[in-house]
């Protein structure tokens, strides 16, 4: 070797020397050398300093989930140092992007709002299998973080693997008009028959007699609860489905009953109605009745943006021949694969989704999928008993799933709502309609 080599070998070997020393003169040698770079250790042992200065672009929908997220996300950053970018769009111009993000690779959205296309999302490697993260302690107290608490889990859980966290759980409920009701000596509807009825009797000129979803795929979610109320599932088995189950008997008898619902009662233009019209016009005193997603409650009570707060009751989802079996839906946060800063993003998402921020994230909206949050002494105080009833109810309810689990769960979506859509609007026979869907659909399961 020579003199100069074995100088250079010499000093590197002393500097290496020099920095072990200093590492040990604090006592805790590497241990506290990683501590130090990753901040303060919390009292549940999460290092939530770990990642200050890093920024994280949240790909969300336009909802009152993040709306209300946005209400308590300061507490967050000051906690933790990150910044947190709310990039927020209508629902769907939101999953345009999303897929586009997603499947590109580009990385723009560290954290999106996950619905029924993350099984095809998780198939192709989009988005983060997230259970190795539960298992890291510097980034979530697993024992207090308690994710058997949270419902809906199942439907974002693959072969054991988590990647999607339910955060904004929805089940059909009916939200009426209290003071309308009164004045008209009508009681909520509790059966299919009485929906008809109440809603023929409150339709005049001036107003619909009920709103309720009439635009493509928008229709899928919600006409699928008045299918599990007629007793039939959408398909014969959600997370390997084979043959679509809408066009049976009892199928096209439920869904033609929704499509009547609308198309005799509803507003004019009611096939172009997503959830967003619908909920501008009862909260502008523009219908009597809606059946919905119990999720909206909060905007309903809002007298800041709401005409009809204190002036709304809630009901549960009425009987059809298989009883109330209302659909019941969850909106979730998971993480891009393509994120730059992943640690930090399932910090915010373990952070998010702990017991302590959705209580926080209940009171100010009325939303949760944990079932310790439904029974918070804070929430029977804010909100109307007969909602938590009504949700209460709506939960207790096994229901078959509403999507299924297949890879091109656009194309589903677009298919049936199509069907329900046409039905709507008198553009053909429903059992016609219904069975060329199922076909389509049948070919997407292959």
């Amino acid at each position: 070797m020579s003199k100069r080599r074995w100088f250079t070998l010499c000093v590197s070997v002393l500097g290496l020397l020099l920095i072990g020393t200093a590492a040990f003169a604090g006592g805790g040698g590497e241990v506290e050398t990683t501590a130090v770079e990753k901040g303060p250790q919390g009292p549940d042992g999460v290092y939530w300093e770990a990642y200050k200065g890093t920024k994280l672009v949240l790909g969300m929908n336009k909802h009152i989930y993040s709306e209300t997220l946005q209400k308590v996300k300061d507490e967050f950053e000051e906690k933790t140092g990150i910044e947190l970018v709310f990039d927020i769009y209508a629902q769907d111009e939101y999953m345009n992007k999303r897929l586009i993000d997603v499947s590109s690779g580009s990385g723009t959205f560290d954290v999106i709002m996950a619905d029924s296309t993350t099984f095809q999302y998780a198939n192709a490697g989009w988005i983060e299998n997230l259970s190795p993260y539960f298992d890291n302690p510097d980034l979530v107290n697993k024992a207090k973080y308690n994710i058997d608490d949270i419902a809906f889990l199942n439907n974002y859980t693959f072969d054991n693997k988590v990647y999607g966290i339910p955060v904004s759980g929805e089940t059909q409920i009916v939200f009426y008009r209290k003071d309308i009701f009164q004045q008209e000596n009508l009681t909520p509807p509790k059966t299919m028959e009485e929906l008809y009825d109440v809603a023929k009797k409150l339709k005049t000129d001036d107003r619909p007699g009920v709103l309720v979803r009439g635009q493509k795929i928008h229709t899928v979610g919600n006409s699928s609860g008045f299918v599990f109320c007629w007793g039939e599932k959408m398909v014969d088995d959600w997370k390997a489905p084979t043959k679509a189950l809408f066009n049976t008997p009892k199928a096209v008898e439920a869904l033609s009953f929704y499509a009547q619902l609308a198309r005799e009662f509803g507003p004019p233009g009611i096939g172009n109605y997503t959830w967003y019209e619908c909920v501008s016009d009862f909260q502008q005193a523009k219908a009597p009745m809606y059946v919905e997603m119990s999720v909206f409650m909060g905007q309903f009570e809002d007298p800041e943006k709401s005409q009809v707060a204190g002036k709304v009751g809630y009901a549960p989802m009425p009987a059809g021949p298989a009883g109330s079996r209302p659909a019941g839906l969850a909106w979730a946060i998971a993480m891009s694969s393509a994120s730059k800063n992943k640690e930090a993003a399932f910090l915010f998402m373990a952070w998010a989704t702990s017991p302590e921020t959705m209580v926080d994230i209940a009171m100010e909206g009325g939303i949760t999928t944990r079932a310790s949050v439904l029974d918070n002494p804070g929430l029977a105080q804010k909100y109307p008993k007969d909602w938590l009833s009504a949700v209460k109810q709506g939960y207790s309810v096994p229901v078959p799933k509403v999507f299924p689990l297949l890879s091109k769960a656009e194309e589903y979506l677009d298919t049936v709502g199509g069907a329900v859509n046409a039905m709507i609007l008198g553009q053909g026979d429903p059992q016609t309609l219904l069975d060329e869907a199922a076909a389509k659909t049948d070919t997407l399961f292959d």
